[in-house]
């Protein structure tokens, strides 16, 4: 993905939802994702190891496989559990279109 050179004005994203924003500290070379709204609100967290599975599941898609560190948790949810990972996952998944159909991410096949 791409990596931005400014700050990210939390409270703006291109989202149609508005359920997520990227935000970056000052000094960081990573964007992170703030969740605005639902049951997550306030998490900041960030994607490692992003990557598509080589083997597709049993309704035919290639899944993403990805890591995960969490910046902030100012309600102190469970951010280990298979909901926060699928929400996050959707987020991911949105980024990922989102990017391919702006030309602004390209996969390499190998």
């Amino acid at each position: 993905m791409n990596k931005q050179n400014e700050n990210s004005n939390t409270d703006q994203t291109k989202t149609q939802s508005k359920r997520y924003a990227f935000a970056q500290r000052q000094g960081d070379e990573f964007s992170c994702i703030k969740i605005m709204d639902g049951q997550y609100e306030g998490i900041i967290y960030k994607y490692n190891n992003v990557k598509f599975s080589q083997t597709e599941n049993d309704s035919g898609e290639i899944p993403l496989k990805f890591t995960y560190d969490i910046m902030a948790n100012p309600n102190e949810e469970d951010i280990k559990s298979d909901d926060f990972r699928n929400y996050i996952g959707d987020i991911l998944v949105e980024c990922v279109e989102e990017q391919l159909k702006n030309g602004k991410l390209f996969i390499d096949e190998w």
